[in-house]
């Protein structure tokens, strides 16, 4: 037989009959290794390795007692709480200081007899002095503090009648715009009148109850006081509507229609609270009397006058004589 390019004639066999012998399960890597069962089992049975922990060494912190120093950042908050607190330190003393010279000063001042008069009333925006309790002598706080009730009373008093006038006005009621000009003029004045004139009057007589002038002064004003109360609470229609007092209640009282008897009843109101005002002022004015008379007020006043009379009739007497011999000579 002849050969082919790809076989042997004598054998039979070709290349690709040869290499197709060999079956892949019998060819073998040499770089891979095969591990049995056993092996794999005793890996995955072992003991894992131990590993090394790393000992932490702690170290002491530097201490003064070794003379070693303070880091660089340190010593500027040092140097800030330090400081702070001399700064603290010197508030304290200046504290300290400032009111240990308070109470000398006040010490100081009660020795001597003198008060320092610090407004404090109202509490909310103190404006004038009104402390009964250090300004006025016990036996005469009583009448003062009667007298301020009473000026509290008569502030309520001049609010309500000046309302009254002003729901009239707006409802047509009665009131004119002449007479609601009057009340407000009324209201707006009577209000620091009373305090300036009557209450600061019995407040001085409170402090000094044997001055003359003191009492003259308070006895003058308060009678106004009086005469004023009941004059609004009468209301006379002489005087006008600017009040709203017992004549215009019955005024109101007599018109038909709910909104005059309304403005009766605040009338009537107002009618009862300026007399009530008015017959605690009375009894006020008597009390004050009473000290005045009780304590030779009278006779003082007697005495004054008599003496204020001799010593005008003696300058008049002083000054005709001399006008009589003062005369001018005559022209040649």
């Amino acid at each position: 037989m002849d050969q082919g390019p790809f076989g042997r004639g004598g054998e039979g066999e070709s290349l690709l009959g040869r290499e197709g012998n060999k079956s892949s399960a019998e060819e073998e890597n040499p770089f891979i290794e095969n591990p049995t069962s056993e092996d794999l089992d005793g890996f995955y049975l072992a003991d894992p390795p131990e590993q090394s922990v790393p000992e932490v060494v702690l170290v002491d912190p530097p201490s003064a007692s070794k003379g070693e120093k303070e880091p660089s950042w340190s010593k500027g908050k040092v140097a800030a709480d330090e400081r702070l607190g001399e700064i603290e330190r010197r508030e304290k003393e200046l504290a300290e200081r400032e009111a240990a010279l308070e109470s000398r000063e006040a010490e100081h001042n009660r020795a001597q007899g003198i008060v320092l008069k610090v407004p404090n009333w109202p509490p909310c925006y103190p404006l004038v002095r009104n402390d009964i309790k250090n300004d006025i002598p016990a036996e005469q706080q009583q009448l003062v503090r009667y007298g301020f009730v009473v000026w509290c009373a008569t502030e309520c008093g001049y609010v309500v009648n000046f309302l009254i006038s002003f729901l009239m006005l707006v409802t047509g009621a009665g009131s004119s715009l002449t007479s609601f000009l009057w009340c407000a003029l009324a209201t707006g004045g009577g209000i620091p009148l009373s305090w300036f004139m009557w209450y600061q009057g019995l407040y001085a007589l409170g402090k000094d109850s044997s001055g003359i002038f003191v009492n003259l002064r308070f006895f003058f004003h308060f009678s106004f006081h009086v005469g004023f109360c009941g004059l609004v609470a009468l209301s006379p229609p002489v005087i006008g509507y600017y009040n709203s007092g017992l004549f215009p209640m019955i005024y109101e009282f007599g018109k038909k229609g709910g909104i005059h008897i309304f403005f009766g009843i605040l009338c009537l109101v107002n009618t009862i609270l300026w007399t009530v005002i008015g017959l605690v002022s009375l009894w006020i004015l008597k009390w004050t009397f009473s000290n005045f008379r009780s304590g030779g007020g009278v006779d003082a006043t007697q005495q004054a006058s008599s003496a204020a009379l001799i010593a005008a009739k003696a300058s008049l007497k002083t000054f005709g004589s001399t006008a009589t011999t003062s005369r001018p000579t005559a022209l040649p």
